[in-house]
């Protein structure tokens, strides 16, 4: 369980999941280490880093306390993370009868490799992840809302991909965060994330990948330019 000051290990992307933990973080006086990977062909990066660099811009205008509590985010080129062998033989045997991103190969080789074990990872309630995990965690209720993590006695390929993170936004909807955000004054803030993982020339959503086909589908259809649907 985190301690009262304990700084909270957050991977964060600049998305619509991550930045509602981040803003959730820092309402409960919380501050925050930001971790970004660095995926070499992913062709939405620099918008990630844009947008992360533009939603902590806001921040300072906004309320510069909760700035400052966002460390500088460490970036981490995928080049310097090792697959570990269990971690790939684990997922390879996952996606034999279910669909797992390959990046959770890499994020759970870096947690691993940095001695990180409680790394946030904003897997919400609508994420296909959420049902390779589902029956493995258990809930640590804790001063700062709880959050889930694989069991102990977890002993499951999904748990030796999953054992260094914890998961404080599984029972979330982003309608959910959407509603918790408006109520506690951080919409604003999550207007300002992004989604798309190939963004247009003028800087819009594709509205084809399966982040936008996501974001449609989870209730944010909204955020899908109409010219690009």
């Amino acid at each position: 369980m985190y301690s009262n000051n304990e700084v909270a290990n957050l991977l964060w992307t600049s998305g619509w999941d991550s930045t509602y933990r981040l803003m959730d973080l820092l309402a409960k006086g919380r501050t925050v280490q930001p971790y970004y990977i660095c995926f070499r062909l992913r062709k939405s990066t620099q918008m990630e880093l844009n947008r992360m660099d533009e939603i902590r811009a806001y921040l300072g205008r906004k309320d510069p306390a909760l700035a400052n509590a966002i460390l500088p985010t460490i970036v981490v080129a995928q080049k310097s993370i090792r697959k570990v062998p269990a971690i790939r033989e684990s997922y390879e045997s996952i996606t034999r009868d279910h669909y797992l991103g390959k990046q959770y190969v890499l994020l759970a080789s870096y947690a691993l490799q940095s001695g990180i074990s409680n790394l946030e990872l904003s897997i919400h309630a609508d994420d296909k992840a959420r049902h390779v995990i589902k029956d493995e965690v258990e809930f640590y209720d804790d001063q700062h809302g709880g959050y889930y993590k694989i069991r102990d006695d977890a002993d499951s390929p999904a748990a030796t991909i999953f054992k260094n993170f914890v998961f404080p936004v599984l029972q979330l909807s982003k309608l959910d965060m959407q509603k918790s955000a408006a109520k506690r004054g951080f919409l604003d803030v999550m207007e300002l994330t992004w989604f798309c993982h190939n963004p247009t020339p003028d800087g819009q959503p594709c509205g084809t990948c399966n982040p936008c086909n996501y974001t449609r589908n989870e209730g944010l259809g909204r955020r899908v330019p109409k010219v690009s649907r």
